[in-house]
């Protein structure tokens, strides 16, 4: 059993069906690696972009940790410089403002303040001796606002050394200083620096970017591009976001990194390296924005698919359109003519491909079809010398058009000589027994002689009568039964036998009138001839045309004549007492009728003739 067996009748039957579901699975296949290739894709691009964000971050730490050695470098040498002298406070005014000015304007301030080397402090009391904050000359470091780090205070190992403070807000600005004594060692240099202003140069290699700084400790925001001041919790609840439990979670001074992905952001973290440093470096992008290359993947992918299936579509429907509905058509048109009807057009049309060549195939055996057909009706009507016999028809089927055609010939021209020679002689042969007969003196013999030769008379007569049936064209007319049967019951000698017609008047049939009086004649003759003492003939009308029965209380028509007729020939061992029945049978056949008997009681011959169309 093949495979194709095994699907269902309707798919098996429709090419077009098929196509679909082969077109169905190739999409199916597509699509599931499509679905693959996208997730693995997407997954990929994702940690890709997960990365990006968390290197992007790592970066600005980096820079941001540089920045505080830079910063860190220009606190010990300006603590070192000449014109910082605590011998002269102007001088060192002067020096303070004139540098202030060769610094960028992320510089807020520069001061300088007393300090006792020996003294633990947390740089709140130490009096301002120069400032460019000149408000701030004479008041105590607290003044400006600068948070110290606890665990250091405001107190140096030795003069080289740099102090970094908390980021601290002073009005609308968020500063943060750094601190170096100077080499006598009992005054120190405070720098203030704005994180605002500094976080104005964050750079981002993804638009969008949003780049912060946390304390390290706290995890509030210390720098924000966005916003110039304050110091509020991250995203307003440090709890409530991954990195802020992380920052709360480590050790102080421990270095994190890493990413994390929300509904709406990418956030990439990384912490500023550094020993005075413990701030750490946030870049938030909106999702969108970092994961358009995922979007841009799978849309192109997704839009691929789209494309395949309309391809496919568009093919299915130009198969279905062209291919399938050509033969389709095709397949009606060669329905229509193994059913006999050679008007069917077949248009070729200007196609040459397939289908082009198919159709000429369907038309050069259309008009095979029709050589032979138009062939085979001359042959029917005996035209021997119509012009479609000329036509060459190829193959074994030609050969046997011709062989039959000479041998149809050949046995008519034989048969209508017979036919003449046997009708000419039968009745000259049976004048001359006639007339000598009449001459006998033995009645008995005469009477012997006599009607054998009426026998075979009435067999002449039937056989003139039946080739004219044979050969005659039919020409339907609407006749009325009723003069019918009359005039067939004037023409049939009826003798002591009773014959009663019961035909009523309007009983009316689209026939061959001439074929009917024969058909009507030779069983009203044949139950007259072999009935017994009465005869039966009625007619009525029907759908389709009328029903016409004769009946007789004879003996009944031998079995072995009917088994004649049915057979439609007769043998050694099986024929019939003459042509009666013959006669009847093709009269019947011609007027396209149907015929049958009934034996049990007598006989009763029943036909049934349609309305024979005019045309």
């Amino acid at each position: 059993m093949s495979r194709v067996s095994l699907l269902p009748d309707p798919v098996r039957s429709r090419y077009a069906l098929k196509l679909l579901g082969v077109a169905l699975v190739i999409v199916l296949v597509i699509t599931a690696l499509t679905t693959m290739t996208v997730l693995q894709i997407s997954d990929r691009v994702r940690d890709n972009q997960l990365q990006s964000v968390e290197t992007n971050a790592e970066l600005e730490a980096r820079a941001l940790g540089q920045w505080i050695d830079g910063k860190q470098q220009v606190v010990r040498t300006l603590s070192n410089h000449e014109g910082v002298t605590p011998v002269s406070e102007n001088r060192t005014q002067a020096t303070l403002v004139s540098e202030l000015d060769t610094l960028s304007d992320e510089t807020a301030s520069l001061s300088v303040v007393e300090r006792r080397p020996d003294v633990y402090s947390n740089g709140t009391d130490e009096p301002i001796v120069a400032s460019t904050e000149t408000r701030l000359v004479g008041r105590p470091l607290s003044a400006t606002d600068i948070d110290w780090k606890p665990t250091v205070g405001f107190n140096f190992d030795d003069t080289d050394d740099v102090t970094l403070s908390w980021v601290y807000t002073d009005g609308n600005d968020t500063l943060v200083a750094l601190a170096s004594p100077t080499p006598d060692g009992d005054h120190v240099l405070v720098a203030e620096y704005r994180t605002s202003a500094r976080a104005e140069r964050f750079t981002s290699a993804i638009s969008g970017t949003e780049t912060l700084v946390l304390g390290g400790f706290t995890g509030y925001v210390l720098f924000d591009e966005n916003e110039s001041s304050g110091i509020t919790p991250y995203e307003g609840d440090r709890d409530s976001t991954a990195i802020g439990r992380t920052i709360l979670a480590s050790e102080p001074g421990t270095e994190i990194r890493g990413s994390v992905l929300t509904d709406t952001e990418v956030k990439g973290y990384a912490s500023v390296p550094g020993n005075e440093v413990d701030w750490v470096v946030i870049k938030e992008v909106p999702r969108a924005t970092a994961l358009a290359v995922t979007d841009r993947v799978q849309r192109d992918l997704w839009l691929l698919v789209g494309l395949v299936l309309l391809g496919f579509g568009v093919v299915g429907v130009v198969i279905q359109r062209g291919p399938i509905r050509s033969i389709q058509r095709l397949a009606e048109q060669a329905n229509a003519i193994a059913e006999g009807d050679l008007t069917a057009t077949i248009d070729t049309g200007d196609r040459r491909d397939e289908v082009g060549e198919l159709r000429a195939a369907f038309s050069n055996t259309k008009e095979y079809i029709r050589t032979i057909t138009e062939q085979a009706d001359a042959l029917s009507r005996q035209e021997f010398d119509d012009d479609s016999l000329d036509a060459d028809i190829p193959g074994r089927v030609g050969d046997s058009m011709a062989t039959m055609r000479d041998d149809l010939q050949q046995f008519i021209t034989r048969l209508e000589v017979f036919n003449r020679i046997l009708r000419h002689n039968l009745r000259n042969q049976l004048d001359i027994i006639n007339s000598h007969a009449e001459v006998l003196t033995d009645d008995e013999h005469r009477e012997a002689i006599l009607a054998a030769t009426d026998t075979l008379a009435t067999i002449g007569n039937r056989a003139r009568r039946i080739d004219h049936i044979m050969s005659k064209e039919l020409r339907p007319t609407r006749v009325d039964l009723a003069d019918r049967v009359e005039a067939a019951l004037t023409d049939v000698e009826t003798e002591d036998v009773s014959v009663e017609a019961s035909v009523p008047d309007g009983v009316r049939v689209v026939t061959d009138a001439e074929i009917l009086a024969i058909v009507l004649r030779s069983p009203l003759e044949n139950a007259v001839a072999y009935g017994g003492s009465s005869v039966t003939v009625s007619a009525a009308s029907t759908d389709t045309g009328c029903l016409i029965e004769i009946s007789d209380d004879g003996p009944g028509i031998p079995a072995a004549e009917l088994e004649s007729l049915a057979a439609e020939q007769e043998t050694a061992l099986q024929h019939g007492r003459g042509l009666g029945l013959w006669e009847l049978k093709w009269g019947v056949d011609g007027l396209d009728g149907t015929l049958s008997f009934e034996t049990d009681d007598g006989t009763t011959v029943t036909i049934e003739l349609p309305d024979l169309d005019r045309e």
